[in-house]
């Protein structure tokens, strides 16, 4: 955690001190932080700025703080000027409270890549646990259901589907998820080192009785015990038989 007089001050801060520290930069000492610093840890830096402040013979967020502002405003435009009152501990730009999240997700990486359907499925509905515990934490449902998949050479696939009603039930999540995953296994057999759950298009309270499937209802009422269960005693007191995961030789 950084604490300062502005964001930008206070984001250097708060990467100088992670993982767990806390770093306060009084008022009136934002220059003296920040001057012997790498430029690089000033926000909006990146390997090509970064590379031509060095040309420029700037190394430090001293150094860039003490130039004339006409000067690096020739050479960066506008972004030059932001840049310039950051190096000198300056921005205006207000705090604001996070926005409402538009999708929940949640992957895992494996140690050895994989096509072990078994073992695939059980980290599967163990994400869509997650994921779907977080949807019901906050009062939502989601309408679209996607799942990730990194192959052994790296390569990322997502495949998606909008459900016909949106849902927080880890039972329709899971049985969406595992179309996709049979779908997508179906068409290509590489191994898989890494797969995720992803819910979006949320929605917040007002849920549509389901009038034509009372197995449903009875999943959510399942999944609101299991929540109960979990909140007392931690998320590893109950599992389901799906979510044991043991990957065969």
């Amino acid at each position: 955690m950084g604490i300062a007089t502005c964001k930008v001050v206070a984001k250097i801060a708060s990467d100088l001190c992670k993982p767990d520290g806390l770093l306060e930069i009084a008022s009136g000492k934002e220059q003296t932080f920040l001057n012997p610093l790498p430029v690089a840890k000033l926000p909006g830096v990146g390997e090509k700025t970064e590379q031509s402040l060095k040309e420029m013979g700037i190394t430090t967020i001293g150094a860039l703080a003490s130039l004339p502002l006409d000067t690096i405003e020739r050479r960066f435009g506008a972004t030059g000027a932001v840049l310039h009152s950051y190096a000198r501990g300056i921005d205006d730009r207000e705090v604001e409270a996070p926005g409402e999240a538009k999708s929940i997700s949640q992957q895992v990486t494996f140690a050895r890549d994989t096509l072990d359907r078994n073992f695939l499925e059980a980290n599967l509905h163990n994400l869509c646990q997650e994921v779907c515990q977080e949807l019901r934490s906050q009062n939502k449902r989601a309408k679209c259901v996607a799942i990730k998949l990194r192959y052994a050479d790296f390569k990322t696939i997502t495949r998606q589907v909008t459900l016909q009603e949106a849902s927080d039930v880890t039972q329709v999540v899971f049985a969406t998820a595992q179309q996709l995953l049979s779908k997508t296994l179906a068409k290509q057999e590489k191994p898989i080192r890494l797969i995720g759950i992803r819910v979006s298009s949320l929605v917040g309270e007002g849920k549509q009785l389901p009038m034509f499937d009372p197995r449903v209802a009875k999943l959510g009422h399942l999944d609101q015990a299991v929540d109960k269960i979990r909140k007392k005693y931690g998320s590893t007191a109950i599992k389901t038989g799906n979510g044991i995961s043991t990957e065969s030789s």
